[in-house]
């Protein structure tokens, strides 16, 4: 059938989404355990993408293997963060509003941090691999898509499937969805919430740095980017609902096809009208939901 653009926007906005989804999770998964909005997300996936840049940099660490050093790093400092902005005050009342205020401060803190030690330079990791086109062949036409942006969903899908399976067939994430539907009741059943919260906010950052990896293939990066991203997450999370897998899921790819299609439409005028769209998206999932909410 020859060239179609349309579905070069859709298979393009699938692969943003997948970014979305999984940058998403990490943060939905703090709220659905710790019932805590982390704030230093955002800055924390940024740190990712920093640190795989400068393992190419200075070692031409291929990104895909600098996974191995981010991933346990990110876990590491997530634990730390926990132990810093959390802990302290976890048996204090209403501690969820007091640790929203320690990871706002957090994210002013990283911001001036980045500036200070990176500036406002955009930085990215040039791979041969994001250069290189792939042909989908489809009934419905073909598409030439960037096989970094294939990688990249590729990377983006399997940490989505790792998470799954570890919150459905570990003792750690039954115990997580056992806290997260009733945190008392898990509590009295032995569930050791101290090292429960250090876990979440660990396993919170690793997925921050795995999207920080896909970032750095594939965007110029800069420190505000940390904070686009968190706007981002913030949608997707109203979107698919707070705690939800399925539903973050769901409201990543959403956006992201959102945001390519109207790029698209506008001839590529991405930073322009895609942001628009993808507000306009989460108000129209937030009505349906309303609707859906009293309808029942």
């Amino acid at each position: 059938m020859g060239f179609n653009p349309f579905l070069v926007a859709l298979i393009g906005g699938l692969g943003v989404g997948s970014l979305y989804v999984v940058f998403a999770l990490g943060m939905n998964l703090l709220i659905g355990v710790m019932r805590v909005i982390n704030f230093t997300h955002g800055y924390l996936m940024l740190l990712g993408s920093y640190l795989t840049y400068f393992l190419w940099e200075w070692y031409g660490l291929n990104p895909l293997l600098s996974l191995l050093i981010v991933m346990p790093v990110l876990f590491a400092i997530g634990v730390l963060f926990h132990f810093i902005m959390v802990q302290p005050v976890l048996k204090r009342p209403y501690f969820e509003d007091t640790t929203l205020l320690l990871t706002f401060a957090g994210l002013l803190i990283m911001d001036n941090i980045f500036v200070k030690l990176w500036t406002d330079n955009q930085r990215q990791v040039p791979t041969s691999y994001f250069n290189t086109s792939l042909l989908i062949t489809t009934p419905w036409g073909d598409a030439v898509v960037s096989q970094g942006v294939v990688i990249g969903a590729v990377l983006a899908g399997a940490a989505t499937l790792g998470l799954g399976l570890f919150l459905r067939y570990t003792w750690t994430g039954r115990a997580m969805r056992a806290a997260s539907q009733d945190l008392l009741a898990a509590r009295l059943l032995g569930i050791p919430a101290t090292r429960l919260y250090a876990i979440s906010f660990g396993l919170s950052s690793l997925l921050a740095g795995i999207a920080g990896v896909v970032v750095a293939m594939e965007f110029l990066f800069y420190p505000e980017f940390g904070f686009d991203y968190l706007l981002k997450a913030f949608g997707v999370i109203m979107m698919g609902g707070m705690g939800s897998l399925v539903g973050t899921i769901a409201g990543g790819l959403t956006l992201g096809v959102a945001e390519s299609l109207t790029a698209w439409i506008y001839n590529g005028q991405y930073g322009i009208w895609s942001a628009g769209a993808a507000y306009v998206a989460i108000l129209v999932a937030l009505a349906v939901r309303a609707m859906l909410g009293r309808s029942r």
